[in-house]
């Protein structure tokens, strides 16, 4: 198996209590030793170079560094790791929420610099029109981000097996969506702050229809959500994955007063991992609807409304925990 030039920490089973911690160890995989995921200091070095990735379509500049590639309506903010240059990385697609940008995505989850650290390409594309305004619609905008992916991959020369999927509120939606349409094509996913029962654009989970693979996914929602009412939308998501996936009844992994992290498992060995939250963000607007571990309580970016952290302290931070998920459950 190819391991790519970061042989990056394998040894969590998951995102439970231990990852939370930042401890470790090692273990030997084939031979390889592989360092646990601390999100701390660089992964461990050991490939074969490649030649530099070619242009193509609207990828124009294929270089490390940050872009804004246009393609089809759609403005895509792609930081390429200069490790990717010469070697075949992982991707993330972090998808915003309505009002949302690219870039107020990643004052939140922060993927762009966990991704240059553990080498991943982080896509994070930007919905029509601008902020305030922005929104994704599922009947146009999932198969041009779709096609983007493709076309990133084959740029990039992306390590098939390293290929995830996350978003906040709309773009949590749309990792459900993906995970329906296209479970074949991703590793892991970590949807925030949505679900797919309730998406009326997307019939996965109704009627009997699932993905066509099972995939890993870390689940997170606030039960004080504002905008995704929990006792409606999470609950009976996380039951449906449970019920039709054959998960085992579920071992909390970590807790506080605050927040719950359970961890499910079925037979065939996927993991689902639900984490619901009590935290609250500044504005009565969102209240729950937010980023715990963020600190973008301000905001500032071009219209931007009102800042998604979770008002601190909060126990764990969701892009470090989105980052150990997929560290941890790459293609097997």
């Amino acid at each position: 198996m190819r391991i790519g030039l970061l042989a990056v920490a394998l040894s969590l089973a998951g995102c439970g209590s231990d990852a939370q911690s930042g401890d470790g160890g090692a273990r030997s995989d084939g031979g390889l030793t592989l360092l646990a995921p601390s999100l701390d200091g660089p992964p461990v070095m050991a490939d074969a170079l490649l030649p530099p990735p070619s242009p193509s379509g609207c990828i124009d500049d294929p270089s490390a560094g940050d872009h804004k590639y246009t393609c089809d309506s759609i403005v895509y903010d792609v930081r390429v790791p200069d490790a990717c240059e010469t070697s075949a990385c992982g991707l993330i697609v972090d998808v915003h929420g309505f009002t949302m940008s690219g870039q107020m995505e990643d004052d939140n989850t922060n993927l762009r610099a966990l991704g240059a650290m553990y080498g991943y390409i982080v896509v994070q594309p930007n919905a029509n029109p601008a902020p305030p305004l922005a929104s994704w619609n599922p009947a146009t905008d999932d198969d041009k981000v779709w096609a983007f992916m493709q076309l990133a991959e084959q740029v990039f020369r992306v390590d098939a097996k390293r290929v995830h999927f996350t978003g906040f509120s709309q773009g949590g939606w749309m990792t459900f969506r993906f995970l329906c349409k296209h479970s074949d094509a991703l590793a892991s996913i970590a949807p925030a702050a949505a679900n797919s029962i309730s998406d009326g654009a997307d019939p996965c989970w109704k009627g009997g229809i699932l993905p066509a693979k099972q995939i890993p996914i870390l689940y997170m929602h606030g039960t004080k959500d504002a905008l995704v009412n929990f006792p409606s939308t999470a609950i009976p998501q996380r039951d449906a994955i449970v019920s039709q996936w054959g998960m085992n009844p579920g071992t909390v992994v970590a807790s506080d007063p605050q927040y719950v992290w359970t961890r499910y498992q079925n037979a065939a060995g996927v993991t689902f991992e639900f984490l619901q939250h009590d935290y609250a963000a500044q504005s009565p607007l969102l209240v729950g609807h937010c980023f715990p571990g963020s600190m973008d309580l301000a905001g500032g970016q071009p219209g931007q409304l009102f800042g998604f952290a979770c008002v601190p302290p909060n126990a764990f931070t969701w892009g470090e925990a989105a980052m150990k998920f997929f560290l941890a459950h790459p293609k097997p």
